[in-house]
């Protein structure tokens, strides 16, 4: 067996998934991020939006964090999954289009992890 094959099958079901259900929900998910960009904007809090969000969506949630806080893991993820070009460029759509929001969601995570303020 080459030492590649078993890297390709490592690839977990669960980020696939998370992709695919990003992309089936995507317009939904633009939608809820642009009324939490607009509250932000406005200097309004929006922790209890993301985390309303990421209680409906865990799973998205986790992949939208690790889009903004683990870039390198997911494009070789993205890479080795050969998930169809645009379900990626859907992806990096969302990350670019609401990157204002990725130390919002980095400090929710931190906090509930015990190590943010």
């Amino acid at each position: 067996m080459i030492e590649g094959d078993t890297e390709e099958e490592a690839i977990p079901r669960a980020f696939i998934m998370r992709v695919e259900d990003f992309n089936k929900e995507s317009e939904s998910i633009f939608s809820e991020f642009e009324a939490i960009r607009a509250k932000y904007k406005r200097g309004e809090d929006i922790t209890a939006d993301l985390k309303q969000f990421r209680s409906k969506r865990p799973g998205i949630f986790a992949l939208i964090d690790d889009l903004y806080h683990k870039e390198v893991d997911v494009e070789d993820k993205i890479e080795r999954a050969h998930l169809e070009p645009e379900k990626v460029q859907k992806l990096f759509e969302f990350k670019e289009r609401f990157a204002e929001l990725a130390d919002e969601i980095d400090l929710l995570v931190l906090h509930e992890l015990g190590l943010g303020g």
